[in-house]
């Protein structure tokens, strides 16, 4: 049983594809493939379920994935320590993001990490909440940032921000000369919003209930920068967090009036689990904005509270 064996199965098992698992191995698809048959050969079992369109874990794949996985896993920890007694700074971490963070918060943060350890390799997965904390329980990623509930059970978390709300509407809008906005104000108008499945619309709708208004959705989905060129184009109005402000998108940003934040940013961990020294830097680099080295984590917020206004 060979290393680069294993490498392959957790990467068919966790992509559901031969091809993606190769693309992502940096190797053919037919060596990927060859190495699971000749894994399987030992084991005297099947792995995988290759009748579906999507490749699926046999029984015995199931119950070899953890052994596997934790084989990967020390594997890395023991390099990882290695490299730190011979002063290099490298590993591997797995991120998980939710969409509606992703594109704001993670790209300067991530440049500048990679700056100062260009040999730590960070695997980035965009996901909703719900499919995050599963990817964390199932030990396929090390960190997520995400809002999280305190009293979800098995994670711990670090707050990284919060979040203003602002409502957003077209060049020309009657609210448009507005310094705040109430909830009310936006409860008859064309509302467009994010679909379903999405952390921050559940927030929103929250509030709106705790104000006693109903929006009326007329558009959903999935993309910021579709819905604020909707607004810019008169179709309605809709409401951002903080991140999402964009100056020069041609809409305005009016803080909404709110008792408390739309949302706390937060790096979850798996309760219990403890940290490789790769994990340790990126973690340490999240939530220490006053390092010049990580600046970039509170500029996400500074910089777009003064576009705010445009």
């Amino acid at each position: 049983m060979e290393i680069h064996q294993l490498r392959y199965f957790r990467a068919v098992a966790e992509c559901g594809s031969f091809t993606r698992a190769a693309k992502r191995e940096h190797v053919s698809q037919p060596s990927l493939s060859h190495q699971i048959l000749k894994l399987e050969d030992e084991l005297s079992a099947k792995l995988f379920d290759r009748t579906e369109k999507v490749i699926k874990l046999t029984a015995a794949g199931e119950t070899f994935l953890p052994t596997a996985q934790s084989i990967l896993r020390q594997l890395a920890e023991a390099r990882s320590q290695i490299r730190e007694i011979a002063g290099v700074e490298s590993g591997r971490v797995g991120v998980g993001v939710i969409p509606t963070v992703a594109p704001f918060f993670l790209p300067n943060v991530l440049a500048n990490f990679a700056k100062e350890y260009p040999l730590i390799e960070v695997n980035v997965t965009e996901q909703p909440g719900t499919v995050l904390l599963e990817l964390l329980r199932d030990h396929r990623i090390e960190l997520a940032i995400m809002p999280v509930h305190p009293d979800t059970k098995g994670i711990t978390s670090t707050e990284l921000l919060q979040e203003q709300l602002f409502a957003v509407v077209c060049d020309g809008h009657a609210l448009e000369k507005h310094k705040k906005i109430r909830l009310e104000q936006l409860g008859g108008a064309p509302f467009l919003f994010l679909k379903d499945g999405h952390c921050f619309r559940e927030d929103v709708l929250a509030m709106f209930k705790r104000a006693n208004v109903q929006p009326r959705i007329t558009f959903e989905s999935g993309c910021f920068l579709t819905i604020l060129n909707m607004v810019k184009a008169g179709i309605g109005v809709s409401v951002m967090p903080e991140m999402a402000v964009k100056r020069g998108s041609g809409c305005k940003f009016i803080p909404i009036e709110s008792d408390r934040p739309v949302r706390t940013i937060s790096l979850v961990e798996l309760q219990g689990v403890q940290r490789t020294r790769a994990q340790e830097l990126l973690v340490n680099f999240f939530r220490e904005p006053s390092d010049p080295r990580s600046r970039a984590v509170a500029t996400a917020v500074t910089a777009l509270q003064s576009s705010a206004a445009v």
